[in-house]
């Protein structure tokens, strides 16, 4: 990977990283809205019980998505353009894949497999 790939990849990353942040900002100002107020019957209540577990859920998503986006950058710093190796086969990953899902850790080929040996298992 050149350096022009490797800035390209840095600077979706980390625009990735703040829409991320902004959205979770926004998840929590809303759901201190939703919830500051009393309930006044049961119905909402479990709508916002509902509500509560569902972001909750998008956090972790969203917490998942920040930790592989951190890594990928960190990764890109240190090793100045040589971001894009497999873990699995150490091959490189194709450009293309990085620039579709640039914290991607493993090629297609090895990201398969992996898939197909967890479904496989019992």
């Amino acid at each position: 990977m050149n350096a022009d790939q490797a800035a390209t990849l840095k600077a979706r990353l980390e625009e990735d990283r703040r829409q991320i942040l902004s959205g979770v900002n926004k998840l929590l100002e809303h759901s201190n809205d939703e919830f500051e107020n009393d309930v006044p019957d049961i119905n909402d209540e479990a709508s916002r019980t509902y509500n509560r577990q569902v972001l909750l859920s998008l956090g972790e998503v969203d917490r998942q998505q920040l930790k592989q986006i951190d890594e990928a950058l960190k990764l890109i710093e240190q090793n100045n353009g040589e971001y894009g190796i497999c873990v699995d086969c150490e091959e490189k990953i194709p450009f293309a894949r990085l620039k579709a899902a640039p914290y991607v850790r493993r090629c297609i080929k090895c990201k398969e497999s992996l898939e197909e040996s967890s479904r496989t298992e019992p």
